[in-house]
């Protein structure tokens, strides 16, 4: 939650960037000439920074946010959604609103490789950390290879109950791919995230 929360307060922040640089690429602009794995490059797909193309999820979900936040090092993020928002108080007393579950995808710029592998290792740690690691697992979807972390995620700070993340470096671009689930999703989260993955595009302009 903390993760999440200095993201979007950073998102805050910048606000007024962020709606620019979606509109940017929605109106097509330095948009890749064509992914990684040999497609024409689709402007429907959603845009994380110039590194990432995301088909629409399937199973429910609904985008709720893409931004963009300019600092040292390009970060990027989009959230999807799936069902009715419910009111939730968070750990610091704010009333937020709360869904069955919600895909949190990342992509942050590095220096370089190295420097992106370093990031990765931290989200990995943190996660590891804050919640209680059921499996991890490594896996290639769509040509790119992802480790993934699978765990139980419910406290009394927490709203959602489960979880998979799945984390990968492209470039010199660390990303991760995170969905959690309230325990009244029926969905199996494992399959929903490895559905989005496999439907995610890179950019060959990058890799």
């Amino acid at each position: 939650m903390k993760k999440k929360t200095t993201i979007i307060l950073l998102a805050v922040l910048c606000l007024v960037v962020g709606v620019i640089a979606a509109m940017y690429f929605k109106a097509g602009g330095d948009l890749p000439a064509a992914a990684a794995d040999g497609a024409a490059w689709d402007a429907g797909w959603e845009m994380l920074g110039p590194v990432l193309g995301v088909e629409a999820p399937e199973n429910g979900f609904t985008l709720q946010d893409n931004s963009a936040v300019l600092t040292a090092d390009d970060i990027f993020y989009a959230t999807w959604t799936a069902g009715e928002a419910v009111p939730y108080t968070n750990e610091d007393g704010d009333e937020v609103q709360v869904y069955d579950a919600q895909l949190y995808m990342l992509a942050v710029g590095c220096a370089d490789g190295e420097n992106a592998q370093k990031a990765i290792d931290q989200w990995m740690d943190r996660e590891s950390g804050t919640y209680t690691v059921l499996d991890t697992g490594a896996e290639t979807y769509n040509g790119q290879p992802y480790d993934l972390l699978y765990y139980d995620c419910g406290s009394d700070t927490n709203p959602y109950d489960r979880g998979v993340t799945a984390f990968t470096i492209y470039g010199n671009y660390a990303l991760s791919a995170e969905l959690t689930c309230r325990d009244t999703f029926a969905g199996d989260e494992a399959a929903i995230l490895a559905d989005v993955l496999s439907r995610c595009h890179y950019s060959a302009d990058i890799g």
